[in-house]
C-alpha cells in the first residue's frame, strides 16, 4: 500500500487536492506499478506560522 504524504501550506480548495490527488495516483499507478485502490495520498497542511524557507518563517516572508 503506497503512501504519498504531501505537506504544504494551508489555503488549497477542495478542487485542487481532488486534481492533485487524481494526478499523483495516476502517476504512482503508471510509474510504480501500485495498484489504485491501494494507493494513499494524505495532506498536512500547516499555518504559515509552522513553517519555514531559508531559515525564515514563510508569516514573515514579503514583509
Amino acid at each position: 500500500m503506497p503512501l504519498v504524504q504531501i505537506t504544504m501550506l494551508a489555503g488549497r480548495t477542495a478542487d485542487q487536492k481532488r486534481k492533485l490527488v487524481q494526478r499523483i495516483t495516476d502517476a504512482m499507478e503508471q510509474e510504480a506499478g501500485a495498484r489504485r485502490d491501494a494507493i494513499v495520498v494524505t495532506f498536512n497542511e500547516v499555518s504559515k506560522e509552522s513553517y519555514a524557507s531559508g531559515g525564515v518563517l514563510m508569516a514573515d516572508k514579503n514583509k
